[in-house]
């Protein structure tokens, strides 16, 4: 036999548990949206494809990249198809064989990475923090910390 406490207790219960299923769903349906939207990675920039082949075309042109370069060249394949599985991770048989080939390219200078496009020519400059300047080193001694005098 239930008192009138317990049965107001029991609807209670029944409504939080009611209210914590329905956030759950709530949460799960969100969950699924972001995996989903996780899965399909965003395009690679098309300065950084351009990046990408300048730096094949111009220094990484391994004989392991011929059939790359054919796909490409036949329309199988695009440099943003080549960059995207880069950055992802995912990239094809042929264009990771190719990548994993720069194993054994040596490394490309700075100079001649500015003179095939990867970098550009100029670097923008980079603000200089400079301390602001003193009228007087001896007005310096005299208040080291710079504290006003009244």
């Amino acid at each position: 036999m239930y008192t009138p406490e317990m049965t107001q207790a029991e609807r209670e219960l029944d409504g939080r548990i009611d209210h914590a299923l329905g956030v759950a769903g709530r949460l799960r349906a969100r969950l699924a949206e972001l995996n989903r939207t996780a899965d399909t990675p965003a395009a690679p920039a098309d300065q950084d494809v351009e990046r990408i082949k300048a730096f094949v075309l111009g220094h990484a042109c391994t004989d392991e990249w011929q059939p790359v370069l054919d796909r490409i060249d036949r329309g199988e394949l695009t440099w943003s198809a080549v960059a995207k599985g880069l950055m992802c991770g995912n990239a094809d048989r042929d264009v990771a064989a190719a990548f994993e080939a720069l194993r054994n390219t040596p490394p490309a200078s700075v100079e001649k990475l500015v003179e095939i496009g990867v970098f550009p020519a100029r670097l923008p400059a980079e603000p200089v923090d400079t301390p602001p300047a003193r009228e007087d080193e001896d007005e310096f001694f005299d208040n080291p910390l710079g504290l006003r005098r009244t």
